[in-house]
């Protein structure tokens, strides 16, 4: 019979194909601890700094260094986004400035002092400062804005779950 060496050979080649590599189920085996380092959300590890798309304020992560978060974050803003950042369609809507933007915590509130007057600015770039003053706090705290030359006091605002600047409690923006 022509071709039956080609036939056995073929389905010897089937049969050693079926029946696996040689290796045994050995079922589920623990795996251990999951692996550690890099930066995540709940590593401690971050600065959340908020900036601009086409759909509003967008927080990022970026590495933050030892101690104090607040004071960083803010400068982090304030350098703008980086380039990687920029491609992806990332951008600030705060002008320049010839003096830092100020932040400390006081009393479980956030003091944000501006170089600008708060009206000279776009509602994203105001929400870009309170949404970043508040997670550089850890959470969301008020955050009291101060504007240069202000009389009377501070502006109360918090970041809201949008990411938006919002009037905390009474008093609002008056």
């Amino acid at each position: 019979m022509p071709g039956t060496p080609r036939r056995v050979a073929a389905l010897l080649a089937a049969a050693v194909a079926l029946a696996g590599c040689g290796i045994a189920d050995t079922g589920v085996l623990p795996a251990g601890e999951p692996a550690r380092g890099g930066l995540t959300a709940g590593s401690g590890d971050l600065l959340r700094v908020y900036f601009v798309t086409q759909e509003g304020t967008w927080p990022v992560s970026r590495p933050a260094p030892a101690g104090d978060r607040l004071q960083p974050a803010m400068d982090a803003l304030l350098a703008g986004p980086t380039a990687d950042e920029r491609r992806r369609g990332l951008a600030t809507e705060l002008p320049r400035a010839s003096q830092r933007v100020r932040a400390r915590t006081a009393d479980g509130r956030v003091e944000l002092r501006l170089p600008w007057l708060v009206r000279d600015l776009r509602p994203v770039a105001v929400s870009q400062l309170v949404c970043t003053a508040a997670a550089g706090a850890g959470g969301a705290p008020v955050i009291e804005v101060y504007e240069p030359g202000m009389t009377g006091g501070p502006w109360p605002v918090r970041c809201d779950e949008s990411g938006s600047a919002v009037p905390a409690g009474e008093g609002g923006f008056s």
